[in-house]
């Protein structure tokens, strides 16, 4: 009887992980687990679910991808589980950058970045300075102006503490000078809130309000983004209207610390292929996603990069160690 690697004891198998060929054709042996570290239907478990179905569908593993959901702790369940799994291939964490990068700060565990093995990011959601659409400014520069009129009388909702929409609330006043009361919501309540008069904007997901803009109910004053969204072409900038911010969450993949740099590869380059397919192209345009790839190096510079400023903000919004 011919013997192939994956009849092979455990221990052999082992001793190849330091061949490429043999990694090449023994991994992955077994069915992959993928942690999504909130409940399902959420944003990020929409996102892991997408990846899960292209990669399956355009059979770019030769294994199950099995989703995982581990909600709760503000991320904290599903990032130690995963950091806990050090060296083991075959476990992945869909990593959004802001949660990845504050849970740590938050609650005082030890699953910061060395914990874990960055992959790859499929695309950056965003985030807007959104109004309801009779409100009585027509930019966001008359946002800001009305703002330094009346310091704390413009009301900003966002959706959770520490997250993206608080940050870019955040970072409007520290980078305009004007002073806004910034009002902490659930879930969808924020944009609610906008709609029914009861704040003066949010700071929420685009794609959480696109329906209502699109609908003239609700207006984008300025996206904080580089360059306009490919896929919503006429929502302004806050860079173009003379205020360099820039927000929004990085959605992207992480193994544990100290798997093989094969395993690595493999991982990295099934996920490259995701990004470029069809199935993808489609989500991140119907979900306004800025679709920039982000290999395993510059996903790992990304997040070095954005560290200090995520703990800066953590410190003045009077966040380190408050889970």
């Amino acid at each position: 009887m011919k013997m192939t690697l994956r009849m092979l004891p455990a221990a052999v198998l082992s001793l190849l992980a330091g061949i490429p060929g043999a990694w090449a054709q023994a991994y992955p042996a077994k069915p992959i687990e993928l942690v999504v570290h909130t409940s399902a239907g959420g944003g990020g478990d929409l996102f892991a679910r997408t990846v899960a179905e292209i990669i399956t569908r355009e059979k770019l593993l030769p294994q199950p991808l099995v989703v995982n959901n581990k909600a709760g702790g503000g991320g904290t369940i599903a990032f130690s589980y995963v950091a806990g799994k050090r060296s083991d291939p075959y476990i992945l964490l869909a990593v959004p950058s802001t949660v990845l990068l504050t849970a740590p700060l938050r609650s005082g565990l030890d699953i910061g970045l060395d914990k874990f093995t960055p992959l790859a990011s499929l695309g950056l959601d965003l985030n807007g300075v959104t109004v309801r659409a009779d409100a009585p400014y027509a930019t966001f520069i008359e946002f800001v102006e009305a703002a330094k009129r009346e310091p704390n009388s413009i009301v900003i909702g966002f959706g959770s503490i520490g997250g993206t929409g608080h940050y870019l609330a955040y970072q409007l006043e520290k980078v305009t000078g004007a002073r806004f009361k910034i009002v902490p919501m659930k879930g969808s309540q924020a944009v609610l809130s906008v709609l029914g008069g009861h704040v003066h904007a949010t700071t929420e997901n685009l794609s959480e309000v696109m329906g209502h803009v699109e609908g003239k109910k609700m207006r984008v004053l300025g996206v904080p983004a580089t360059q306009r969204v490919a896929a919503a072409p006429t929502l302004p900038t806050l860079r173009e209207q003379g205020y360099d911010i820039q927000s929004g969450v990085r959605r992207g993949f992480a193994a544990p610390a100290g798997i093989p740099k094969e395993a690595a590869i493999a991982l990295e380059s099934m996920l490259e292929k995701a990004h470029q397919s069809v199935g993808w192209k489609e989500f991140a345009t119907k979900n306004l996603l800025d679709n920039t790839y982000l290999n395993a190096a510059a996903w790992s510079r990304y997040l070095a990069e954005r560290q200090p400023d995520m703990v800066q903000f953590m410190k003045d919004a009077g966040l380190m160690g408050k889970p």
